[in-house]
C-alpha cells in the first residue's frame, strides 16, 4: 500500500505535459482518517489545493485533468511530527507517515516503524489519542458541554440607573472629558491599517521558516543549513536533490503543525 510520503515531491503534469507544481503536503479529514487533496506549490512558488478528483492517473509523476481548486473547511494538512498517545495516557511515538488504501487513511506510521489503525484512533486535536484494547469499531467520543457564563444583561437606555451625581465641590471629570475623544474613535477618522484579505488555506507551510536541522544530499553535502531561512531558492534545491519531503518532515515535526 502507498504512504502518503510517496507522493511529496512528486511533480504536477497536465494532459499537455506542461509541469503545473510539485506536492508539498496532503489534507486530510479531521480525524485524519481519510485522504480529500494534496497541497502543491507551482512554478512561481505560489501554493494551491489540489483536489483527488482533479488526478487522472499516479506514478512517478501525478497527471492532472484540471487545477480548478476547491476549499476543504474540515481538512487539516497531514500531521507529521505530532505525537500519538495510548488512552491512558501512554506516549506512543510521533506520526512519520500514513498508510493508503486508495483515499482511506488504514494506518498511522509511527517513528520506528510501529503502526496504529485508523480504527484505533479515539480523538485527534493538539495530539493522536488511540484505544488498542476496545473492541471495533469504537465509540465516538462525545465532545464535553461548555459550561455558560454569566452574562451582563443589556437594559434599554430608559431601564438603566442613572449615574452618581458628582460631590459638591468636587470636579466632574466626565463633564471636562473632549467630545472630539469619540469623534477620534469614530470609524471615518480611526487610523487603524485597513483590513487585509486572509491568507489563504495552506499558504506558507515551509516558506518563511527555519530549517531545524542540516539537510544533506546523497552525498553527504549540506544542501539545507541548519537555521537557514526557506525560501522559494531553498525548495527548488531541494527539490532537485529529491530532499523536499526530509525538510517537510523536519520542519513539520519540529513545529508540530499542519496547512
Amino acid at each position: 500500500m502507498p504512504n502518503i510520503s510517496d507522493f511529496i515531491g512528486k511533480p504536477l503534469f497536465n494532459g499537455a505535459g506542461e509541469k503545473a507544481g510539485t506536492v508539498k503536503n496532503a489534507l486530510l479529514t479531521r480525524n485524519l482518517k481519510t485522504l480529500r487533496a494534496f497541497e502543491y506549490f507551482d512554478e512561481q512558488e505560489d501554493e494551491h489545493i489540489l483536489p483527488l478528483s482533479a488526478i487522472s492517473s499516479a506514478g512517478d509523476a501525478l497527471i492532472v485533468r484540471s487545477l480548478a481548486e476547491k476549499t476543504y473547511k474540515d481538512a487539516v494538512g497531514a500531521p507529521f511530527g505530532m505525537t500519538a498517545y495510548s488512552v491512558t495516557g501512554e506516549e506512543l511515538g510521533k506520526i512519520s507517515d500514513f498508510e493508503l488504501d486508495g483515499a482511506a487513511v488504514t494506518a498511522l506510521i509511527l517513528s520506528g516503524g510501529t503502526k496504529i489503525e485508523s480504527a484505533r484512533i479515539a480523538s485527534v486535536k493538539d495530539a493522536v489519542f488511540a484505544d488498542l484494547k476496545s473492541p471495533l469499531p469504537l465509540k465516538p467520543v462525545k465532545p464535553r458541554a461548555k459550561r455558560k457564563t454569566a452574562q451582563a444583561s443589556v437594559l434599554p437606555a430608559s431601564d438603566r440607573l442613572p449615574a452618581a451625581a458628582p460631590q459638591s465641590g468636587s470636579a466632574d471629570p466626565s463633564a471636562a472629558a473632549p467630545t472630539r475623544q469619540a469623534d477620534e474613535t469614530s470609524p471615518q477618522n480611526s487610523s487603524a491599517p485597513p483590513q487585509t484579505a486572509a491568507p489563504k488555506a495552506g499558504s506558507a507551510l515551509l516558506t518563511g521558516k527555519r530549517a531545524p536541522a542540516d539537510i544533506k544530499d546523497a552525498r553527504g553535502n549540506v544542501i539545507v543549513k541548519k537555521g537557514a531561512l526557506i525560501t522559494a531558492e531553498t525548495l527548488r534545491r531541494a527539490m532537485a536533490n529529491n530532499k523536499i519531503f526530509e525538510l517537510t518532515l523536519s520542519v513539520l515535526g519540529r513545529t508540530g503543525t499542519a496547512r
